[in-house]
């Protein structure tokens, strides 16, 4: 039987200042940048490094699954070992449902979003 690595502390460390960072988006892009940042910091943390930008995530709202990874994350051998043998998918696709879900919210209510833009 294989054991399986868990990244729940690395979880932990990134989701409440996520959704934080999420819930004060004011629109769509934000909410963009918000995810591949996050998710570019939690790959940098995880190899130990700085090579990973928001750039190599791109972020779908629109499909099944919400996120892709660029050429440079999906050939980083420790980063593909990862996804493979622990449970950073779920985390990714929990972060991208979270993201996906205040990118609908404010498509939907963008009214509601610039009375809050011109109360600040």
């Amino acid at each position: 039987m294989t054991s399986q690595v868990s990244y729940s502390k690395l979880e932990k460390a990134y989701s409440h200042d996520f959704r934080n960072k999420i819930n004060m988006t004011r629109n769509t892009n934000e909410v963009h940048d918000v995810f591949c940042y996050t998710v570019a910091s939690m790959f940098n943390e995880i190899v130990d490094t700085k090579k990973f930008r928001e750039r190599d995530i791109d972020f779908y709202p629109e499909r099944e699954c919400h996120y892709e990874l660029g050429e440079k994350i999906k050939l980083d051998s420790a980063i593909a070992e990862c996804l493979n043998g622990s449970d950073l998918g779920r985390i990714l696709n929990d972060l991208a449902q979270t993201a996906t879900n205040r990118h609908t919210h404010l498509e939907k209510h963008p009214e509601k979003t610039n009375s809050k833009i011109m109360r600040h």
